[in-house]
C-alpha cells in the first residue's frame, strides 16, 4: 500500500507522542523564536498543519518556545515559482523574495502567539530577503485574519486553478506529483501524471482562488522603494463570515 506524503513523519510522531501536549498559558512576551531545521519541523508539519505536508522547497524554518515547550513553528520557501514575486515586483531578484508557506500554534497557546512568531521570524530571514508574501486559502475559510494582525498588505486574490484532493479530502498543489517523481524515482519516475494520480487515488478539483499578502523586510528606503510598486494595488482586508 503506497503511503500518504510526509505519511511516515507523521505516524512517527504520533508514535511517540500519544498524549497531547500540554502548554502553560506563559506571557507571550516570554517566547523565544529560534531557527530549526526543516527534518525537526517536518512530524509536527505533517501531523497538525491541514495540508499534513512540508513543501521540499523549504528554506529556512522557525519554532517558538515557552519554557523549553514547542509553542508552534514558521516554515518559508520558495513557493510556486518566481512569477508569484515578479507579478508584485517586477524588479526583484533571484534571493531577494520568500513565501510564507506553513503557520502552526497548537490551541491553548497565548494571544498573539503567532503574531510574535511571524514578527521574530521575518527579523531573522537573511538580510538579502526583502519581500515576504503568504496565501490563505478561501476552501479551508481562511482569510488570512493572522496576516491582518501583522500588518502585510493585501493584494486581492489569485486566480486559482487546478488542485489535486486525496480519498481525505485534503487539498494538494498539482507539483506534489513532480516531487512523488524526484523523491521515488524508481517508483514513480516514469509515470505519467494521470497514472501516477490514479496510483495515489487523487483526483482533480478546482482550487479556488486564495487571498494574497505581501510585507516588506529592509531599511526604509528599500521598504519605500517597493511600496510604490503595490500602493494603487492595496485592497481592503477581507473579513471573515
Amino acid at each position: 500500500m503506497t503511503r500518504l506524503f510526509d505519511e511516515n513523519a507523521r505516524l512517527e510522531y504520533l508514535k511517540k507522542n500519544k498524549e497531547e501536549l500540554l502548554y502553560n498559558n506563559i506571557p507571550v512576551k516570554d517566547m523565544i523564536v529560534k531557527q530549526i531545521s526543516v527534518k525537526e519541523a517536518r512530524p509536527y508539519i505533517a501531523t497538525y498543519h491541514y495540508s499534513k505536508t512540508m513543501p521540499d522547497s523549504s528554506k529556512f524554518v522557525f519554532a517558538g518556545y515557552f519554557d523549553n515547550k514547542l509553542a508552534g513553528i514558521i516554515v518559508y520557501g520558495m513557493g510556486a515559482g518566481k512569477s508569484q514575486y515578479t507579478s508584485i515586483i517586477p524588479t526583484i531578484k533571484t534571493g531577494e523574495y520568500i513565501e510564507l508557506t506553513r503557520l502552526w500554534s497548537p490551541d491553548g497557546m497565548p494571544k498573539n502567539t503567532e503574531s510574535k512568531l511571524i514578527g521574530e521570524s521575518i527579523k531573522q530571514l537573511p538580510n538579502n530577503i526583502k519581500m515576504i508574501i503568504s496565501f490563505s486559502d478561501e476552501q479551508q475559510k481562511h482569510v488570512g485574519t493572522i496576516y491582518q494582525a501583522t500588518n502585510f498588505y493585501y493584494l486581492g486574490q489569485n486566480n486559482g486553478g487546478k488542485m489535486l484532493i486525496d480519498n481525505n479530502g485534503i487539498i494538494k498543489h498539482p507539483r506534489l506529483l513532480g516531487i512523488y517523481k524526484k523523491r521515488h524515482p524508481l517508483t514513480y519516475g516514469k509515470m505519467t501524471n494521470d497514472v501516477l494520480m490514479q496510483e495515489l487515488n487523487f483526483r482533480y478539483v478546482d482550487g479556488g482562488k486564495k487571498h494574497r499578502y505581501v510585507i516588506f523586510k529592509g531599511d526604509k528606503r528599500i521598504k519605500k522603494e517597493l511600496f510604490k510598486y503595490i500602493k494603487d494595488r492595496i485592497q481592503k482586508y477581507p473579513k471573515s463570515n
